[in-house]
């Protein structure tokens, strides 16, 4: 009989490599260049991908009655969002690609960059996504990422979307948004974290906010963000670096919470009751599990699990006070930017 786990148990359990199945409930073939996803509070998943005609989506993730699941185009990547910010609306702007996504409650947020330059890796522009996705009040709203609205501080140079690649992303209790800029080694203002501040201006459908940079730093290719508690941490390069979210919303000086050795580059990871799982990008792929450690302390190995694919996101699929769960409480969902498809990790 198969276990179903919480990754919070997985300290008192041993076999634990043999007691993995790894299955692919969305293929790549339908669902390619898959990055970060997000559940909603009532247990929705979402996903973003882009669809065979290399279109940049975010899905939503469902299951059918045969307990097979299905992905549908939920918000399509453009600059400027929707006529009205109505979900299903002519979309307004340019074509753009969905990098980062997170959720707090029935809100989405997600960022849109508009590439440019050599092999796309230029940024012509960056915007910002907050997409309601309650039914029936579904509302999206687009602003974007300018000098004009960055809140520049001593030393500093001007904001210039061209250097800064976001990805990473994460909200605390109190609404501010952090974001992760995988150029932040290349950038002048070294900005790895930034922190958006978002103004409440009702059925808008323009999101209204400032940013600033959070924590300057120069750490390789700074990826995926969490925030458990009053802690954020982040993966840069090959190490997961943390800091305290203070009471006035400023950061802590930094700390290394798992020194990876320069062993390999970590993308992104999910984080439940202190233990992390993060995708190691290698050739095998796998997914490393960390355990716990206070703020003063580093995170030690515990174990990882080999995949056929480069993992890419990782979320842990909770509990729900709102009938079944999409998967069962404790798996961990990993989608793959270099294969697509969404894979399921059952312990």
């Amino acid at each position: 009989m198969k276990k179903i786990i919480k990754l919070t148990l997985l300290v008192t359990l041993t076999g634990l490599l043999q007691a993995c199945l790894i299955t692919e409930p969305v293929s790549h073939t339908d669902m390619g260049a898959t990055e970060n996803s997000a559940f909603t509070a009532d247990g929705r998943l979402f996903v973003i991908g882009e669809n065979p005609d290399k279109e940049s989506w975010i899905f939503e993730i469902t299951k059918n009655s045969d307990g097979s699941y299905a992905h549908t185009q939920y918000v399509k990547g453009t600059t400027d969002g929707t006529v009205n910010g109505r979900i299903n609306n002519a979309t307004v702007g340019d074509d753009c690609r969905f990098a980062g996504l997170t959720a707090k409650g029935s809100l989405l947020y997600a960022a849109c960059i508009k590439e440019d330059g050599l092999l796309n890796l230029g940024a012509e522009s960056i915007s910002l996504f907050q997409v309601n996705t309650e039914l029936n009040q579904e509302l999206i709203k687009t602003g974007r990422m300018t000098d004009s609205n960055f809140a520049q501080q001593d030393s500093e140079g001007a904001f210039d979307p061209n250097w800064f690649m976001a990805n990473g992303m994460a909200m605390d209790d109190a609404g501010h948004l952090y974001i992760s800029n995988s150029k932040a080694s290349l950038s002048p203002n070294r900005d790895a974290i930034s922190q958006i501040s978002i103004t409440d201006n009702g059925n808008s459908s323009f999101l209204d906010f400032s940013h600033k940079t959070w924590i300057s730093g120069s750490e390789f290719f700074p990826n995926g963000v969490q925030i458990e508690g009053d802690t954020l941490y982040y993966a840069g390069g090959s190490d997961i670096i943390k800091a305290k979210i203070n009471t006035d919303f400023s950061a802590s000086e930094t700390k290394i919470h798992f020194d990876g050795a320069d062993l390999a580059i970590i993308d992104d990871f999910a984080i439940h009751g202190g233990y992390i799982a993060y995708a190691k990008v290698s050739v095998p792929g796998s997914i490393v599990i960390l355990k716990p450690a206070d703020f003063s302390k580093t995170a030690k190995f515990y174990f990882s699990v080999s995949m056929a694919v480069i993992p890419s996101s990782i979320v842990y699929q909770p509990g729900t006070s709102a009938g079944e769960p999409l998967f069962n409480e404790g798996d961990l969902l990993v989608t793959s930017f270099f294969s697509g498809g969404l894979f399921r990790v059952e312990f």
